[in-house]
């Protein structure tokens, strides 16, 4: 009578209905994301197999995979069990992730930008599948993801809506955990739909007795039956269970109670029905499963007989005794439990001491047999022993692998490997060393601090021991508290026997330290001892340094020529792009270059530069890409500015430029009129290197609101306040794209001090360098000063050298203001229309206002004069490089591609594709390529 317990789908017609409408929508080129979450046994693993046919036959290339319970410490464990695609198709090929994760001892990186490129190997992949076909990711056990993984999906979230990509997730409640509040909070905030399995009707569930015993259930059976509440997993276990003791009849071609109403058992409970099934097995599986279940939900036969010491033949009999009767199955090519409700019964019949000691024996078996380190890791930190000696060699010959592909586990492991007590010196000192740089890695610099700290107070082994000396210095730096890294650097160049390199590299820290703190002097000797010292002994490293230090100091001091051949010094030494991911070769130069006025030597430069932290895993990936917002701030390229800005968002945050990213946004934002972000709601700058190397842009945007809030006294108040403050430190070297304005509303309201101040200040920096930008800033704040508007007719040309379109516009709307005001109105409308036709190129609605509010009072009205503004919707208000965007998108070329044509990041092509919809008010890229015009091909 009993059917095969696998597993039958029924009851849930409305939730397929609903996927499948979703599949339709993704297969016209519209993404979508749905969760579905439901308890366990509730069938969201079943519903997700019928959901994969069902997406196949719309069209869609499936990818289904499920997060495991014992890879929670694993990074990317969960994303990466989609499989990859056949080399043959598009997009295919090997794990494009795999050598980021398997790369060797690479835990001297940092972290974040490690796994930010591994994330976006991922997430090219998946961009790469979606520009061939639509395609559906299936992520089962959402609740068993590690944090990177969570990571992923919440930007593959974000992905969706410019790609034809269905994102289905499936999941128990999820849990209050921080990396699973910021995906819940990524879906509630796109309104992603929710499909909640809850109990199945009464009719599915007496369809599935029906389809268990073999026939229709009659109403005493169903009444039992209820007692699963609609649980299809307790419903199947619970009948199997009456099946084998016998308890169902056939009453009429009904099923029935074998037993009289009245003396009828209660439904048994899940587990026991589960203990119940181990009954019908022999004693060696029963004895075996339990064991087997605790080490893992996947069962391997070899390892399984190695780590219980029994013959291959006789664990494999267990083993295909187990799928024969239901327990196991087999999930594409490997065995596994049918369900993670089972195989948590069968762990809980073993006594914690037993699992514990097997836990620890798996772990010390599997270092032999090439099992992957992260297991072997799990196992051993699992067991709660101290390590054996064969352990502890085993753990510090992996340890740098360890602690990048599962970083937890490797602070845990290490951590108690490090404090045990019969441990000799020389394991400690290397366990120690590691335990730290793990715990730099994982983001946890106080307690790394700590432990080297304590290490260096308490053991002699530790004397002069230069690795952990350096190791202090990195977990000084990573708290922001540069001084003390300084400090504990030169105490150890003072006190300790050095090596060469070891020497170089400490010096050179010093240097860029000391520059970082605004210490000039300090930063110029130590940055001429870490040249000579990188140059004798052939350090390539402590000499970048050192010319790093020197050039940044002369570059911020105004002297760009200098600083230029100093960073051109450094591009020699690095001219193969290797390095560190601490160091990037080619910052200075493009700096040097942005504000010697040649941004086009410097655009190039940065996109080189920015391939080169991308491939390097470097800190200055963030950087890189504000540096190329700045340029585009400059040169009038806004739209493209702000993309570039949301790139910098979305890359690891290392050195504090965020705060900066959101200032220029809203500046830009200011400048067209759209007070758009708000700029009452910008993040706080904090005292990293990112927001004291342009401390600027905050307090100039919030003077810029003052100004448009009708507060021209607080707005320069402000500005003042900023330029004195700032004017001798890091921001020293951009200080100067505040003056305008500061000479503008020196003399509006009339303050005679600020105009010579600012005045003072730009003639120094142009004696210092001349540059046609520098020469335009000198003049217009001059010019303002003196009431000159032939002057700022000069500063207008110098600036329309320099490339800087706004600044030519203010100088144009100035002159106009000093023209009109002395009846020269002939000259002022000649200036002002200049003025507007720049500004509306620009889009600037709010300059444009003010320029036209200013001339007011003189008697001036705006007729149907100068360029009009860019549209804000529709093909005309592309720019440029959204024209090219969207053309490379009508090819049929995934955002990774058309990045790599135009040297971009993935993520600044995938605004640009967002802004495209938004301008365009399409909904997918398909709608792009259909709505194409001919004459908008660039």
């Amino acid at each position: 009578m009993q059917k095969s317990p696998a597993t039958v789908f029924l009851g849930r017609d409305a939730e397929i209905e609903n996927l499948e409408a979703l599949a339709r929508r993704v297969a016209t080129g519209r993404g979508a994301v749905v969760l579905v979450e439901g308890e366990p046994g509730i069938g969201k693993t079943s519903l997700l197999e019928a959901a994969a046919i069902r997406f196949t036959a719309a069209g869609l290339r499936v990818h289904v995979g499920a997060a495991k319970e014992l890879q929670r410490d694993v990074p990317f464990a969960a994303v990466r069990s989609w499989p990859a695609a056949d080399d043959t198709a598009p997009g295919g090929g090997s794990d494009p992730s795999r050598p980021l994760l398997h790369s060797g001892d690479r835990a001297g990186d940092a972290a974040a930008t490690h796994e930010f490129a591994v994330s976006e190997a991922i997430l090219e992949r998946v961009d790469a599948w979606c520009a061939s076909t639509p395609v559906a990711l299936i992520m089962d056990d959402l609740h068993w993801a590690d944090a990177s993984s969570l990571s992923v999906l919440r930007r593959l979230c974000a992905l969706v809506d410019g790609v034809p990509l269905l994102l289905v997730l499936a999941t128990r409640p999820l849990p209050p955990d921080r990396a699973f509040a910021e995906l819940s909070a990524e879906l509630v905030e796109r309104q992603a739909p929710a499909i909640r399995l809850g109990a199945l009707p009464d009719s599915a569930a007496a369809a599935l007795v029906e389809y268990s015993v073999g026939a229709p259930p009659g109403p005493g059976l169903l009444r039992i039956v209820a007692g699963a509440r609609g649980n299809p997993l307790h419903i199947t276990e619970s009948v199997a269970a009456l099946l084998r003791a016998e308890a169902i009849t056939l009453v009429a071609e009904t099923a029935a109670p074998s037993i009289p109403e009245a003396g009828q058992p209660s439904l048994a409970s899940l587990s026991t029905a589960i203990v119940q099934r181990l009954g019908l097995l022999s004693r060696p599986t029963r004895d075996m499963l339990p064991m087997a279940a605790a080490l893992g939900p996947v069962i391997n036969v070899g390892e399984l007989s190695a780590v219980l010491d029994s013959p291959l033949l006789e664990v494999w009999r267990a083993v295909t005794e187990a799928l024969d009767g239901g327990l196991l199955t087999r999930v594409d090519a490997e065995l596994v439990f049918r369900h993670d409700l089972l195989r948590d019964v069968l762990a809980d019949q073993l006594p914690d001491s037993l699992r514990s000691d097997l836990l620890r024996r798996a772990g010390q078996v599997l270092q032999a047999t090439g099992a992957p380190l992260e297991r072997v890791a799990y196992y051993l930190s699992a067991g709660g022993h101290e390590l054996d000696r064969t352990s502890l060699d085993w753990l510090m010959s992996v340890a740098g692998k360890l602690i990048v592909r599962a970083p937890e586990l490797a602070v845990a492991l290490l951590s108690r490997a490090a404090t045990a007590t019969d441990l000799d010196g020389a394991s400690r000192s290397v366990l120690v060393r590691w335990q730290t740089r793990a715990l730099l890695w994982n983001g946890r610099a106080a307690e790394a601090e700590a432990v080297v700290r304590t290490a260096l107070r308490t053991r002699p082994e530790h004397d002069h021991d230069v690795e952990l000396t350096w190791l202090l210095v990195q977990a000084c730096q990573a708290q922001g508290r540069l001084a003390d890294a300084v400090a504990v650097a030169e105490t150890a160049l003072s006190t300790m026997e050095l090596g060469a390199e070891d020497a170089g590299r400490l010096v050179g820290m010093c240097a860029l330290d000391n520059f970082f703190l605004g210490r000039f002097e300090a930063a110029e000797r130590a940055g001429r001892r870490a040249v000579s010292t990188g140059q004798s002994s052939g350090t390539p490293l402590a000499t970048g340094y050192g010319l790093m230090a020197l050039g940044a100091v002369r570059y911020t001091e105004g002297y760009l020529d200098e600083a230029l051949d100093l960073s051109t010094r450094i591009l020699t030494i690095f001219e193969d792009g290797t390095g560190s991911d601490q160091f990037d070769p080619y910052v200075l130069y493009a700096h040097c270059l942005i504000e010697l006025d040649r941004l086009a030597d410097a655009e190039q430069t940065l996109q080189t530069a920015i391939g080169h932290n991308r491939r390097m895993h470097g800190v200055y990936l963030s950087p890189n890409l504000l540096a190329k917002a700045r340029l585009y701030l400059l040169d009038g390229r806004w739209d493209d500015a702000l993309a570039e800005c949301a790139a910098s968002l979305a890359a690891p945050d290392v050195l504090g430029y965020a705060p900066v990213a959101h200032s220029l946004a809203a500046l830009i934002g200011i400048h067209r009129g759209t007070f758009l972000p708000d700029p009452d709601a910008l993040p706080v700058p904090d005292d990293r290197l990112g927001s004291t190397g342009y401390a600027q842009f905050h307090p100039w945007v919030k003077a810029l609101t003052y100004e448009a809030r009708g507060h021209p006294e607080l707005a320069l108040e402000l500005l003042v306040d900023t330029h004195g403050r700032l004017a001798d430190g890091l921001t020293a070297s951009t200080l100067h794209y505040i003056y305008p304005d500061i000479a503008r509303l020196a003399a509006e309201v009339g303050d005679r001090a600020a105009a010579r101040s600012v005045v003072a200040s730009a003639d120094e920096l142009l004696a210092r360098q001349k540059t046609a930008g520098r020469s335009g800033t000198a003049l217009l704040c001059r010019a303002l000063a003196d009431g000159d508007p032939e002057t700022l007719f000069a500063a207008a040309q110098a600036f329309r050298q320099s490339g800087w379109p706004l600044h030519e516009a203010q100088a144009n709307e100035n002159a106009a203001v000093l023209l009109a005001a002395s009846g020269r109105e002939a000259e002022a409308r000649g200036a002002l229309d200049s003025a507007l036709g720049l500004y509306g190129r620009l889009g600037a609605s709010w300059d444009s206002a003010r320029a036209a509010a200013r001339v007011r009072p003189h008697g001036i009205r705006l007729g149907v004069r100068g360029r009009r503004n860019r549209p804000k919707s529709g093909w005309a208000a592309l720019t440029d490089t959204e024209r090219k965007v969207a053309a490379l998108v009508t090819e049929g070329c995934s955002n990774s591609d058309i990045a790599a044509q135009m040297f971009l990041s993935r993520r600044t092509i995938q605004s640009h594709v967002s802004n495209i919809l938004a301008k365009l008010g399409l909904r997918s890229r398909c709608e792009i390529a259909a709505a194409m015009p001919p004459s908008v091909l660039p």
